[in-house]
């Protein structure tokens, strides 16, 4: 039956051969430096085997159907630190079928993956990063927790109101010196997101920026920066916006890095694509860090379409690690509620995008704290949704984690403002909603019973609300029990509880086991 479906839907397919192409030729590239230099990475194929029980399967209270869900996942990890082609990728192809009932199984991909290549010694570099997840259509739609397994989560259970959602982005870099005053950087920006069985949501966009900086700046540098990026969606207006500024940093000390710029921007975001508007642009940034384990990063920008904005606090104890931030930034095309952040790798790797420019070094550092704090990082961390045009996100967030011996606790609030931006047409639930506020709420607690078993409980509510008081609350309680049965064997086992108010209230049970075996 799925090879049926696959079949009927070729022409989408022919649309995300582009992504799956760019995903293979990765892989492919990662396993040659892989086998070019041993030490400086790993390549670790897997596959799980997963057997659950939900009492509603269809998520509904008045046509409850319980079921057997039998999920067969073979996946691959590849990694790679050294060497001209750095990166990580992890891709998993979920096949699942389903018992006790006449619902049809299916496949879902799931995918991460960052990566540079040093074509060109020290002169000309290609980032790329991509990624293949599933995303709610509406904030406001049907919606369901996830099966965690040992390697992420599955959305296994019969939801209209799930898309699969792939994002693949690409950008070269041209790096050198003018005249021995000053380096040089060209880069161009190209992005593509597409949206299994629906236009909503897919996008294209392209671009590029020359920044021209000092060379070896002392306590004060200057730069020059100019900047285009035009985005196009399926049945809205493309939107482009072209920036020229000019900056100092200044640097007293190492704890110490200020900046400020001022120039002119052009853009269409007030007027929906129609003429555009320009205006004077200028903002500062500034960032402390006074110890190695504390951060502090904050920085505004004026424009014509309201002014931007970040701020970030960091600090790491022996026991203990907060973190707060506070956001409010421009997204275009698909974004979601929390600009294109659906898991928790999603969000981690936004949040430390201050602390780590290099997203093959920012990916490191997301795993290992989402390890260290328990946290699976394809789990959903916002229920999101698909739009098309511009929009303004406002995001905040403070996460906690505490940590013992053999126990460690971690607590997650974030909230999130997504806004029509001017007179643009949206899609989707901006559509209906001038502004749609989301908040989310994670309590995970975890026990190590062994050295090889650990015990852990999250608790967790993601909220929707918007104009004519339209809502949506989504909660959930799932334990769950990890074991290591030998060097590359692990046994999962999970309980869940959703309960769902909207639209189509609903409540739910399941229990699974995953057995995972890797090569």
């Amino acid at each position: 039956m799925a090879i049926a479906a696959m079949t009927r839907r070729r022409p989408e397919s022919r649309r995300r051969l582009p992504l799956a192409l760019a995903v293979f030729a990765m892989a492919a590239q990662a396993q040659q430096g892989e086998g070019a230099a041993p030490s400086g990475g790993s390549i670790r194929p897997r596959i799980a085997i997963s057997q659950g029980w939900t009492d509603n399967l269809r998520l509904s209270e008045t046509n409850r159907d319980a079921a057997l869900i039998t999920t067969v996942s073979p996946g691959i990890s590849i990694v790679r630190n050294t060497g001209a082609l750095r990166g990580s990728l992890d891709y998993s192809l979920n096949g699942i079928a389903y018992l006790k009932t006449n619902y049809g199984s299916q496949l879902q991909n799931s995918l991460t993956a960052n990566g540079q290549a040093e074509i060109i010694p020290r002169t000309f570099f290609v980032e790329a990063q991509a990624s293949i997840g599933q995303q709610n259509a509406s904030a406001f739609g049907l919606q369901a927790a996830p099966t965690l397994g040992s390697q992420g989560s599955v959305a296994a259970l019969d939801n209209p109101n799930r898309r699969e959602t792939g994002t693949l982005t690409v950008s070269p870099l041209l790096h050198g010196q003018l005249g021995g005053l000053a380096s040089m950087d060209l880069r161009g920006n190209f992005s593509i997101t597409e949206v299994r069985g629906s236009s909503l949501g897919d996008s294209r966009g392209r671009g590029g920026s020359l920044r021209i900086a000092q060379l070896n700046a002392g306590v004060l540098g200057w730069y020059l920066l100019a900047s285009t990026q035009q985005v196009s969606s399926v049945g809205a207006a493309s939107n482009r916006n072209s920036s020229a500024v000019a900056g100092l940093n200044y640097r007293p000390n190492l704890d110490w890095v200020f900046s400020a710029n001022g120039g002119q921007e052009r853009n269409d975001y007030l007027s929906g694509g129609g003429s555009a508007q320009s205006g004077f642009t200028g903002g500062v940034t500034a960032e402390w860090t006074p110890t190695p384990r504390t951060r502090v990063n904050g920085n505004w920008q004026s424009h014509n379409y309201g002014n931007s904005y970040g701020l970030s606090f960091e600090h790491r104890m022996r026991n203990s690690v907060w973190r707060v931030s506070d956001s409010r930034s421009v997204m275009l095309g698909n974004t979601g509620a929390t600009g294109g952040v659906r898991t928790n790798y999603d969000l981690f790797f936004q949040l430390y995008a201050s602390l780590e420019p290099d997203p093959v070094k920012r990916d490191a550092l997301v795993r290992a704290d989402l390890q260290a704090l328990g946290l699976s990082p394809d789990a959903p961390a916002a229920t999101g949704f698909l739009s098309t045009g511009p929009s303004q996100l406002r995001t905040q967030m403070l996460s906690f984690t505490l940590q013992g011996v053999r126990s460690n606790v971690t607590a997650t609030v974030s909230r999130s403002i997504t806004s029509r931006l001017g007179d643009n047409l949206n899609q989707g639930d901006l559509a209906n909603n001038a502004s749609i506020e989301q908040r989310s709420y994670a309590l995970t607690g975890s026990y190590q019973l062994t050295p090889v078993t650990g015990l852990s409980l999250t608790a967790s509510r993601q909220e929707s609300v918007g104009d004519a008081s339209r809502r949506a609350q989504l909660t959930s309680l799932i334990c769950s029990l990890n074991s290591r049965l030998g060097s590359r064997l692990s046994l999962l086992l999970g309980a869940r509880h959703s309960r769902f108010v909207g639209v189509t209230p609903y409540s739910e049970n399941a229990a699974y086991a995953t057995l995972t075996q890797q090569f």
